[in-house]
């Protein structure tokens, strides 16, 4: 029996479905559905439904507790039954994320669209992307169509679930072949963890359906008004570095802080003038360190700034995105950074609002990595460092660095040297990087990593025996079947030497792992109704009315049932409450730095508004001008 007939006789129906629809304001989720069409993949039968011209239409199409529902990036189509309040298909098959499981890091970024996919498996016979958009211009530019104009978007939309039958047949076939399944308990698995991706994407959809909400008041006051005092929050915050020339970028100003006061002569120069980089990239290295270096990265984004970048608003006044689960070879969500309220500078998180009657709840996995090397390797040391709470201080009084009764705070240097450890364990380092990370020499920096491998050397053994098994299955998977092919050890780097790629990879795994984890809490969270209202890396914000505040304790327990279910122990997650505006404060509840940029930035918003009052007809003098000058 092949893959594909065992699929066939597992389900009533498997049913290739494509929508069409316009699209919300943000262009992530449908605002008025136009149509549906199915083919059943196996029979030919094909059905069209005209949804554009009735209220929405709370019967399913089809009873599809017993049918496959197959699409071609199912964010859209399971977005489309949202909309008409439709009863969402249990079985989903995402013919888009299974072909990035095959091809994500071997096919040329932006080439996953149906008809690249449709290429790439010799299917020719397919309407051209220029067919596409001029049909696609026609349902998103009108709001009434024509008898002819609607037969031309039904069959617009019907061949494209033609191709995608075709496409799935192929698919089938490629993985079948790729994975080499050749038993029924293999078909079961597959089946399994594709309809298990497909359930995440239904679930996405429900997110971004969510949306963020937000302040729109001060987002819209933040707008109008930042072209107007962003000068003088600019030459405020120079104070601090005094790197420009009034608001004028100064290279000679730049050396002096690089190089006088931070010290740091071996900074990257550019090749052409031979002056110091700044290179948006290393300066982000950098500011990880550095508090100046932060704060000009910071300036610098202030002054290319005429509108707040990271939210999007829609049609009911929330911000949106398109989520992108599985967009990274360790299948984490990719949001655009510049739409993604969490991808902006971290003062403007400050905007994000609970709604009224509800709170918004940042549940957070604490140390997941660590956890999951742990859990994973079955390394012992390395369960009972993670249980004690503080890893980075477990470890170093496991090393005898510090003693028993050290804390955060008596011994921060000591604790810091063990967290670079950890990094430069998770990302394959090499001595000379921890060296200069914990400015120690070179055989100090090879003392302390001997002294990590060896209270760890159960996950170390682990970890080398599972990328050896990679190489030598060409592959490495998840335990929900998340893959990334590995069909060569070596690469060519920027230098064009030939390198490894073992570092590069060492900490797939981990992360990949980490994308389950998050993914099955999603999943367990929405069967229990709670609203998310984002992923962000391994923490999920969630809505929750007042009343039930209780749930908060509920959901914790869900996320951590969820992480015992997928790398067998649980991971603690830990609880941010915002009942207003999100608040940005330190441990000591103190605001931080980003909350103080906010807080400064519509200070001085209000001043100017102040000062910039019209004149009523009784007043006398001259209008007062805003004076940027310190």
């Amino acid at each position: 029996m092949s893959f594909l007939n065992f699929i066939k006789d597992n389900f009533n129906r498997v049913l290739s479905l494509d929508t069409e629809f316009r699209m919300d304001e943000t262009k992530t989720i449908p605002k008025k559905v136009v149509c549906f069409c199915y083919e059943d993949v196996f029979t030919g039968e094909r059905w069209e439904f005209w949804e554009h011209d009735k209220p929405n239409n709370f019967d399913s199409h089809f009873d599809n507790d017993r049918n496959l529902i197959v699409c071609y990036n199912a964010t859209a189509e399971i977005g489309s039954f949202l909309n008409l309040n439709q009863p969402l298909p249990p079985n989903v098959l995402d013919i888009f994320v299974e072909v990035k499981r095959l091809y994500l890091d071997k096919r040329q970024r932006g080439k996953f669209s149906l008809l690249d996919t449709a290429y790439s498996y010799g299917l020719m016979d397919v309407m051209t992307k220029d067919e596409k958009d001029k049909t696609r211009d026609l349902i998103i530019y009108n709001e009434s169509y024509s008898s002819n104009e609607r037969r031309e978007i039904l069959d617009y939309c019907m061949e494209d679930v033609k191709i995608t039958t075709n496409v799935f047949k192929c698919l089938i076939q490629d993985i079948e072949n790729k994975n080499k399944l050749t038993t029924i308990d293999d078909y079961k698995r597959e089946l399994w963890q594709m309809m298990y991706r497909g359930s995440s994407i239904s679930a996405i959809a429900k997110i971004e359906k969510n949306g963020f909400p937000i302040d729109n008041f001060k987002l819209n006051e933040f707008n109008e008004y930042w072209p107007k005092v962003k000068d003088k929050i600019i030459l405020e915050y120079n104070k601090e570095i005094d790197v420009f020339d009034g608001t004028t970028f100064s290279q000679k100003k730049f050396e002096n802080l690089i190089i006088n006061k931070l010290g740091l002569d071996n900074w990257q120069r550019t090749h052409n003038s031979g002056q110091l980089s700044t290179n948006k990239n290393l300066l982000k290295k950098y500011s990880e360190t550095y508090s100046e270096i932060k704060t000009l990265l910071e300036i610098r984004t202030l002054q290319n700034m005429t509108k707040l970048k990271g939210y999007q608003v829609s049609f009911d006044g929330r911000a949106r995105t398109s989520l992108n689960m599985f967009g990274t070879v360790t299948g984490r969500c990719t949001p655009s950074t510049a739409k993604f309220p969490f991808s902006t500078a971290k003062w403007a998180r400050n905007f994000i609002k609970a709604p009224f009657g509800s709170v918004l709840v940042y549940m957070d996995y604490s140390q997941q990595e660590v956890a999951i090397q742990a859990y994973l390797s079955g390394d012992q040391n390395l369960i009972n460092t993670y249980n004690k709470g503080d890893v980075y201080l477990a470890t170093a009084k496991l090393i005898k660095m510090v003693p028993e009764h050290a804390t955060k705070k008596s011994h921060p240097k000591e604790r810091d040297i063990i967290k670079v450890l950890f990094l430069a364990n998770s990302y394959g380092a090499g001595i000379e990087w921890i060296a200069q990370q914990i400015k120690s020499d070179f055989y100090t920096a090879r003392h302390y990593k001997k002294l990590f491998k060896k209270i760890y050397r159960v996950y170390y053994k682990w970890i080398e025996s599972f990328i050896d098994n990679g190489f030598l299955k060409q592959k490495m998977s998840t335990c929900y079947g998340w893959q990334r092919y590995l069909s060569n050890q070596y690469k060519r780097n920027k230098e064009g030497k030939i390198v490894s790629i073992r570092n590069s990879i060492q900490n797939w795994p981990i992360q990949s792992h980490g994308s389950e984890v998050l993914r099955q809490a999603i999943l367990d969270l929405t069967a229990e109704n709670f609203k998310i209202i984002a992923p962000v890396h391994d923490a999920l914000l969630i809505e929750i009315p007042i009343p039930d505040k209780h749930l908060i304790n509920r959901a914790q327990t869900i996320m951590t049932e969820a992480s015992m279910k997928v790398v067998g122990g649980p991971i603690r997650v830990g609880t941010e409450i915002i009942e207003s505006n999100y608040k940005q404060l330190d441990e000591e509840g103190k605001p931080t730095k980003d909350q103080k940029m906010f807080d400064k930035i519509f200070n001085e918003i209000e001043n100017y508004k102040k000062l910039n009052r019209p004149i009523s007809p009784g007043q006398k003098g001259l209008s007062v001008r805003y004076d940027v000058s310190i």
